[in-house]
């Protein structure tokens, strides 16, 4: 009965994943915007993602390893503007189930950030997981902040 119960939790959260108009957020917070200069950016950063959907949809997220919501946000303090703006960001809630043997009953869920930077019109959401770990790329439209 678990495993049937989990099965269906697992394919609701890879549906809202697909969903047209963005994510289903399954969960939300009321975070403080928070600021790239609040925190010490990773150096580690590869450069730019070949995937153009990198960080920027659900089933791409960056995998940032460590369980660790500092550690998503060293990584967007990483980012920058495309003309070196600082960013500003909040976390807005969790979306994207995905199977990962390192997440609760074998499903991770993805953490949505909003991202703004001077002259930005609309937020960049912006999915990030720290259950699983991989090479951290810079997603389209953002640059590598200045250090």
């Amino acid at each position: 009965m678990k495993n049937v119960f989990l099965s269906v939790v697992f394919l609701f959260l890879l549906a809202s994943c697909g969903a047209k108009k963005g994510p289903a957020i399954l969960s939300s917070t009321s975070n403080p915007t928070q600021m790239s200069s609040d925190y010490e950016p990773f150096v580690d950063v590869a450069g730019y993602a070949k995937n153009e959907d990198y960080g920027l949809k659900g089933e791409f997220p960056v995998k940032i390893g460590g369980r660790s919501a500092v550690n998503q946000r060293r990584y967007l303090a990483s980012l920058a503007g495309p003309n070196g703006e600082e960013l500003s960001f909040h976390r807005r809630g969790s979306c994207c189930g995905y199977e990962s043997e390192n997440g609760l009953s074998g499903v991770a869920l993805v953490d949505v950030y909003e991202v703004m930077y001077d002259g930005l019109k609309d937020p960049i959401l912006v999915f990030i997981s720290f259950y699983d770990l991989d090479k951290l790329y810079i997603p389209k439209g953002f640059t590598k902040r200045n250090l």
